[in-house]
């Protein structure tokens, strides 16, 4: 995830006075603003946001109500972050809010006087730019990450009293499936909750990475994904409670650094991992692409981790060269990834498979040699590949 607010609080007065000369004189935006809530005042503009609105647009009830049906699956895996968000911010006026890729608003979780206030944008709101200006939940989507904005940074002045902070959340198809925000009063509530709100992104990621692995084994049938997959769903929920650890952590007032690194490592890690299991359930396309054949097998000794255990075989690196290669990426994955899988089920118990990538003339080489317990070579496994550069 990006992030684009710097950790110092910006001049409010300055901003004020910006926000004046910008939305009634049309003056340009202060060059004095953050970058990204200069961006984002002029794409409020330029889609005629009424920066004086009372209020976010509302859908209809009836949009509203299949809106929630259409993103049922969002709201039920990504909900229960809410209600953390919201307990950490305690009794300050805050509001946790979801909303889909389009902005539209789906599930708050805030503090008795905020859910009972009218004003306050409740489920089928909408908060693109192009309908609510420079916000929370429509900037973090336009900007593709982490942003706050406080008071007078938001374009629709009515917005002014809070401080908002949004955190795209990642799809495991790829792209955006929402974004988790919240909305307080005080910027020691800000400070407060962003640590456990980005580490509440990260798991809700891992969640629709998950829920995403399940459904998919109905449409996969292949004995080795399918255990590819039982094996990556077991990881996920590892890393989330290691996730909801720093949450709680932070919510405490203990340093959570150190936790939050681990598991912001492991989600990632699993984030690729998903697109190769991705790449390896469609089979064969038509479309070639430059690959880095390093970084594939890395990936793939990654995603066979539980496999090497089991067998008692080590995976170590032995030669990389940087070497690049053209192919269809589902069949050169399968062809690497059985290699490999070959190479622990040949492979003696406490053997070590030293892997070696090597360009040979115009091939590129991807070498497994088993090493036993003595050092000594019991066997060598080479698959040549088309080398590019």
């Amino acid at each position: 995830m990006r992030f684009l607010a710097p950790p110092q609080q910006p001049d409010l007065s300055h901003v004020r006075s910006a926000w004046e000369q910008f939305v009634v004189s049309g003056a340009p935006p202060s060059p004095r603003l953050r970058s990204y809530v200069a961006r984002a005042w002029e794409r409020s503009r330029a889609a005629r946001c009424d920066p004086y609105q009372g209020k976010a647009h509302l859908l209809s009830a009836r949009d509203t109500e299949e809106l929630l049906s259409q993103q049922a699956r969002l709201v039920t895996v990504v909900g229960p972050f809410l209600s953390a968000l919201s307990a950490a911010a305690g009794a300050d006026r805050h509001a946790a809010m979801l909303a889909d890729g389009d902005g539209r608003l789906l599930q708050v979780v805030a503090d008795r006087e905020t859910a009972a206030d009218e004003n306050f944008p409740g489920p089928g709101a909408l908060l693109s730019e192009r309908t609510s200006g420079a916000n929370g939940v429509g900037t973090a989507l336009a900007e593709n990450g982490y942003v706050e904005l406080v008071g007078p940074e938001h374009f629709i002045e009515g917005f002014h009293v809070f401080t908002c902070q949004g955190a795209p959340l990642e799809g495991p198809a790829g792209g955006c499936a929402g974004v988790l925000s919240m909305s307080v009063r005080r910027l020691e509530t800000a400070d407060k909750v962003r640590d456990i709100l980005f580490c509440a992104s990260e798991a809700a990621a891992c969640e629709l990475l998950s829920s995403w692995l399940t459904d998919a084994v109905s449409t996969q049938v292949d004995p080795l994904l399918e255990k590819l997959r039982q094996d990556m769903v077991q990881r996920i929920a590892v890393t989330r409670l290691r996730l909801e650890l720093a949450a709680r952590q932070i919510a405490g007032g203990t340093d959570a650094t150190t936790t939050i690194d681990v598991a912001i490592q492991l989600s990632r890690k699993f984030g690729r991992q998903a697109a190769l299991w991705r790449a390896l359930a469609l089979g064969h396309t038509a479309e070639t692409e430059s690959m880095r054949l390093a970084d594939l097998v890395a990936d793939l000794i990654e995603l066979l981790q539980t496999e090497a255990r089991v067998a008692s075989v080590q995976f170590v690196w032995g030669q990389v060269q940087p070497i690049r290669v053209i192919a269809d990426r589902p069949t050169l994955l399968r062809q690497l990834l059985n290699g490999l899988l070959t190479s622990i089920q040949a492979a003696a118990s406490g053997a070590a498979i030293e892997v070696s990538i090597r360009r040979l003339d115009r091939l590129g080489a991807l070498t497994m040699v088993e090493r036993g317990i003595d050092g000594a070579v019991a066997r060598v496994l080479r698959i040549d590949l088309p080398a590019l550069g």
